[in-house]
């Protein structure tokens, strides 16, 4: 799957997207990251059986941990590192089990030591399942500086 570059500077966008394949989670949930903006960026997951509820529906939480990925990507996109201090989330529809869904990131405000985002969650039929927003505290330096076993 080819990655789209939205603006990013080419050595910090291929640094990141070495990086996505790196952390567990993306692989243990089976996210793909489908494209990087300055502030922005695109993300897909299937909400396998593995996922759901004793009704078939995505469990909640599952859906939270993707906005939260959504946002803290948003904020990695400008080669800062970070971490949540406080999110919530609203759910609007029930994702059934195997529904592919996406996820939009962005950044509503970066100030200098924290970050505001959202995160908006679609079904396949391009519906609203999920919207979430979240405070992110900014870490000191930027990703380049980090480790690649730290920074995610």
């Amino acid at each position: 799957m080819s990655i789209e570059n939205r603006g990013i500077d080419d050595e910090l966008f291929n640094f990141l997207c070495k990086n996505w394949e790196l952390a567990p989670i993306h692989q243990t949930m089976d996210i793909s990251l489908t494209y990087l903006g300055k502030g922005e960026v695109g993300l897909k997951m299937n909400a396998g059986r593995e996922y759901t509820t004793v009704r078939g529906r995505l469990h909640g939480g599952i859906c939270a941990a993707f906005a939260d990925t959504a946002m803290g990507w948003a904020i990695i996109s400008l080669g800062r590192t970070c971490v949540t201090v406080d999110m919530y989330i609203n759910y609007f529809a029930p994702v059934l089990e195997e529904t592919e869904l996406r996820a939009e990131g962005n950044i509503i405000h970066a100030g200098k030591r924290t970050v505001v985002a959202e995160a908006t969650i679609l079904n396949d039929k391009g519906e609203l399942v999920a919207k979430s927003r979240g405070t992110f505290s900014l870490k000191k330096g930027n990703m380049e500086e980090f480790d690649q076993t730290i920074i995610i």
